[in-house]
């Protein structure tokens, strides 16, 4: 039984610059001055992470309050905006989820640093949200790292099953925090090049699984439970 645990931004969906704009004119509107995110890099990292990052460097001390604040702004603005123009799926995402969905051996869920209600927006403009019953989110912990545990404890929750993350938790995501919280659980990484890294990004991290995009699904099953000796595989 297998435990796939999907980051969203740049592993399913791909979104234009809404978020971007979003996260600047909550800040923007809660500070009462302008906010700039330039320089800042918005892949792998957490809602609250980025919140406090761009305050920091517009310097603004990101307390608990502007925080959450900003993303209450932002959920309102993102929700407010977002429509399925914004937002595309990446190759394969679709008939990969679809035929996951119905395989009775594979649990699906979340492992991403969207907040909660974001991360279902964007899937749901796409219709993925239905794939989706559990997850953890930045909403839940500003660190990463923490996800995949609390995810795997839903998960087990949701379906009944003795879920734990070293036995049965893949994480697959586009970035070196997606490996790296893999890695903190004790579950397995996949990574996939769909985002704004590439092979040469991602290899030295060792994954345990490297893709350039996701696979059908046998390949993409054949793979996992062999994923040391796959690394170079597409």
């Amino acid at each position: 039984m297998h435990l796939l645990l999907f980051d969203i931004d740049g592993t399913l969906v791909r979104v234009n610059g809404t978020g971007r704009t979003a996260v600047t004119d909550a800040l923007s509107s809660v500070t009462g001055r302008p906010i700039s995110t330039d320089g800042i890099t918005f892949s792998g990292r957490t809602d609250p992470a980025i919140m406090e990052a761009v305050l920091e460097k517009n310097g603004v001390a990101p307390t608990q309050a502007v925080v959450d604040e900003a993303i209450a702004a932002y959920v309102d603005a993102m929700k407010s905006t977002l429509t399925a123009g914004d937002v595309e799926v990446l190759p394969g995402v679709q008939d990969l989820l679809s035929a996951l969905d119905d395989h009775p051996d594979v649990h699906l869920g979340l492992v991403t640093g969207n907040v909660e209600p974001i991360a279902y927006e964007k899937l749901a403009v796409q219709g993925l949200d239905h794939y989706f019953p559990v997850g953890a989110f930045g909403s839940d912990h500003a660190d990463r790292n923490q996800l995949p545990e609390l995810a795997t404890r839903r998960a087990a929750d949701h379906t009944g099953e003795s879920f734990h993350s070293a036995e049965h938790a893949v994480v697959i995501g586009d970035t070196a925090h997606d490996i790296e919280c893999a890695r903190a659980a004790g579950a397995r990484a996949v990574a996939v090049c769909t985002g704004r890294y590439g092979r040469s990004k991602l290899k030295p991290h060792e994954p345990d699984l490297l893709l350039d995009s996701l696979p059908a699904v046998d390949t993409f099953l054949q793979q996992i439970p062999g994923i040391v000796a796959t690394t170079d595989s597409t």
